[in-house]
């Protein structure tokens, strides 16, 4: 069963992360098993498993919804990030080794092209890429699945259609400066790089989001989102 299960959540997990299912979107086990070609059972395992990763909400009686985004939501996993990812850093400038430092190299000097999609969503990818791979290298798996679910989540944002394109110059060498500290091996320096990053990446998406999402609640509805414009929705203030 894990062989069909494994195959069939991670299909259902990039579908719901890239919001190719959209947000809000409810579904019965059986349409869900039509679109996927499964069956029941495994389909309920991977909802079970997309649930306590809080990507689908179970319908008692119902069925299931894709998790709908909002700006409350938004805000609790950036500030989860302030809590976990500059420790995360640290222990990475301690334990990571040869192999993952080189990777982070790599991943940190990706820069998206203005304008272009392709490029934009690689980077998605290798932001992801990025923060869980320092996680990975603390050698410790209940925050690597922390940060990993906090990033997993925080994509669905982006792939809809926040918008970055004027920050890959910033965004880059952010990175570049963190991945220094840790390849450096300085965990002071990793901590203080990190929380700055975070920090700023805040900043940077408050009046993005606010211009897009009305505060708890839904977010776009499949037909604003086609051209990867965002919607015109009332703003509220962001909370502190």
């Amino acid at each position: 069963m894990e062989s069909i299960v494994e195959p069939l959540y991670r299909k259902v997990r990039q579908d719901i992360v890239e919001c190719e299912l959209t947000p809000g979107r409810a579904f019965s086990e059986a349409e869900l098993g039509r679109l996927y070609n499964a069956s029941r059972t495994p389909v309920r395992e991977a909802c079970r498993r997309l649930e306590h990763e809080g990507l689908i909400r179970i319908i008692p009686f119902r069925g299931y919804m894709i998790a709908p985004l909002s700006v409350a939501e938004f805000h609790d996993l950036e500030e989860m990030q302030l809590i976990f990812e500059p420790e995360a850093a640290a222990l990475a400038a301690e334990r990571a080794n040869a192999e993952e430092l080189e990777e982070m190299t790599a991943l940190a000097s990706y820069e998206y092209r203005v304008g272009d999609r392709t490029s934009y969503r690689e980077f998605i990818q290798k932001n992801y890429q990025l923060h869980t791979l320092i996680a990975q290298s603390t050698r410790n798996k209940r925050l690597f699945d922390v940060v990993s679910n906090i990033h997993i989540r925080l994509m669905r944002f982006f792939y809809l259609g926040l918008p970055f394109d004027s920050y890959g110059p910033a965004l880059v060498n952010e990175h570049i400066q963190l991945i220094d500290a840790i390849c450096e091996r300085k965990s002071e320096e990793a901590r203080s790089r990190a929380t700055e990053h975070i920090r700023m990446a805040m900043d940077r998406s408050a009046s993005l989001l606010m211009s897009a999402i009305r505060f708890g609640e839904a977010v776009f509805d499949a037909s604003s989102t086609l051209d990867g414009t965002i919607p015109n929705t009332r703003s509220r203030a962001r909370r502190s």
